[in-house]
């Protein structure tokens, strides 16, 4: 966050002694700080900056959006979940794929594989083509035949290998 960027938000008002009384910056504002403070590697102001965000504005897309890549960054995947699920709620229905992307990799994060299925198959009914969902629904395909120690089999059944050998 530059000076000049501090300088156009704020607003002095005459008073005693012409103190500065500084208005708070906008939602798209923080979000553009928060990019541009990790940008220049400044973790910890952009973390605080986010929580600031969130603070004053609970439910702007721009900061929620934000707030929940910073928890991704710093692998706050509790938080990012939170975020995430709450920027859903804000999106009421309009959410964009790339959303529910964030939120099942999180989920994944999380070990938490049954609520990461159920949240794709909320996105792909609303995205049924989009390729990132797609992609996702075949890693998780692969990740429960790991689990259940099977080979992954596209839905095609190798007749020539026989079971348990």
């Amino acid at each position: 966050m530059s000076h000049a960027a501090l300088h156009a938000a704020s607003r002095y008002v005459p008073a005693a002694g012409f103190a500065p009384e500084l208005e708070p910056p906008t939602p798209v504002q923080v979000r553009e700080w928060v990019s541009d403070l990790f940008k220049q590697d400044r973790i910890t102001l952009a973390v605080a900056l986010a929580e600031a965000g969130l603070a004053l504005y609970p439910d702007s897309e721009d900061v929620l959006v934000i707030a929940a890549l910073v928890a991704q960054v710093q692998q706050d995947w509790p938080h990012a979940r939170q975020l995430l699920e709450h920027l859903i709620a804000v999106q009421a229905g309009d959410s964009p794929a790339e959303v529910f992307c964030h939120l099942i990799r999180v989920l994944r994060c999380q070990h938490d594989d049954a609520a990461a299925q159920a949240r794709l198959a909320q996105a792909l009914a609303r995205h049924p083509n989009d390729t990132h969902l797609l992609a996702l629904r075949q890693e998780l395909a692969c990740a429960a035949d790991t689990a259940l120690g099977t080979e992954p089999t596209n839905g095609r059944q190798n007749p020539g290998k026989k079971a348990g050998i």
